[in-house]
């Protein structure tokens, strides 16, 4: 299990989309995961209060972990991965190493429940659009994960 951060060429690329994270002063370490053919990036956060993520620690009351709805699409890894190395606390390092299989399973839940949402919408677009895919930032990605392509 290796964590990454995300490169200047990719915030210069993606960084004007309103649901991808940017902080000026230090940028998002994330871990990189293969699904179905494709890598995602899934950011480290701190105080997350929604249910689409991986907890690995509450200290003080604040949940920080992986953030499922602000992962991305990595298309071009070499460009958009900085090759610096990245050390996170050793606490959270154990638990997500003994959860990778869990997070893994989480995650390719989370990806179905989006698709299934977009899919369902496109059907009818009358319905509310969910918390779930209306803060995710997988919508600017929806070429590269085949939603394009879906059926009206």
């Amino acid at each position: 299990m290796k964590f990454n951060r995300l490169s200047a060429a990719f915030y210069v690329q993606f960084g004007h989309y309103e649901e991808i994270l940017t902080k000026e002063e230090r940028p998002y370490y994330v871990l990189l995961l293969e699904l179905d053919g494709l890598t995602y990036a899934i950011p480290l956060r701190s105080h997350i209060t929604h249910p689409y993520c991986f907890i690995a620690d509450k200290a003080c009351g604040q949940k920080s972990g992986l953030d499922y709805s602000k992962a991305i699409v990595i298309t071009d890894i070499d460009a958009y991965i900085d090759p610096a190395p990245v050390t996170i606390r050793q606490k959270e390092y154990n638990v997500f190493k003994k959860q990778e299989y869990l997070i893994k399973r989480q995650f390719s839940s989370y990806v179905a429940m989006y698709k299934k949402e977009i899919c369902r919408r496109r059907v009818n677009p009358m319905l509310p659009e969910a918390a779930l895919c209306r803060y995710s930032t997988l919508k600017y990605f929806h070429k590269e994960m085949g939603l394009d392509t879906v059926p009206e």
